[in-house]
């Protein structure tokens, strides 16, 4: 168990730093990059090679972060799990998948645009957008499917008594910044649920830190009786 706190712990602070160098990219090197296709398509023209990397560890180093937190969170109870942890488990899938398909449509997409065989610049920009239309079906800049996990798993863990109140409700606070999302003029609301989450998985890693300690303590004193 105490593995899996430990991989909970660096799982937990990963999804921080993923979700910090999104919003450096959003806020920083490209603000008008969920403006539309055309914008994106000149972020991505202009910046092809960092943008796969910012893919790479925003969605594709995330989406494997948030399944290893999830079974950290969720698989260390001895007794069989509830239907509300099986159900969590199982938004967390989804979500990782919602993640990854997002993360390598993009990733391969900017490879095969912008390879130097590939020139017709007309071509280029009605294939893209037609790999917006998708990447935006698939959720890409929708964050409820975040949300709902983030729901569950702040539920899991009251019933756990494993977090306080306070920061249960914190988590609720900011998955309903996540369900805004849905609402085509508040899709802006992404990055305020993308920065509250910062804090949220940055108390958890410490949670499960300082849990993972007494569990070390405790085995420590039970081996020396």
């Amino acid at each position: 168990m105490r593995k899996k706190q430990l991989y909970g712990v660096f799982a937990s602070f990963i999804c921080a730093t993923s979700f910090v160098l999104g919003l450096c990219l959003i806020f920083i090197i490209a603000p008008d990059f969920n403006n539309g296709p055309d914008q994106r398509l000149r972020t991505l023209t202009n910046f092809s090679g960092l943008m796969q990397v910012w893919y790479f560890l925003v969605y594709v180093v995330f989406g494997i972060s948030v399944l290893v937190l999830s079974v950290s969170l969720l698989e260390n109870q001895t007794r069989e799990h509830s239907v509300l942890q099986q159900i969590t488990m199982l938004m967390s899938y989804l979500w990782s998948c919602y993640i990854f398909a997002s993360g390598f449509i993009a990733i391969l997409s900017i490879e095969f645009l912008f390879n130097e065989n590939f020139t017709l610049a007309t071509a280029v920009v009605d294939l893209w957008r037609d790999i917006y239309a998708i990447q935006m079906g698939l959720g890409e800049g929708f964050e409820w499917v975040g949300a709902i996990w983030v729901l569950m798993i702040n539920t899991c863990l009251l019933k756990e008594k494993r977090l306080s109140k306070k920061l249960v409700m914190f988590g609720y606070f900011i998955s309903f910044f996540g369900f805004l999302t849905l609402i085509p003029s508040l899709q802006e609301m992404g990055a305020v649920f993308g920065l509250l989450q910062i804090f949220w998985f940055l108390f958890v890693g410490f949670m499960l830190q300082h849990e993972r300690r007494h569990s070390c303590r405790h085995h420590a004193t039970y081996s020396n009786e």
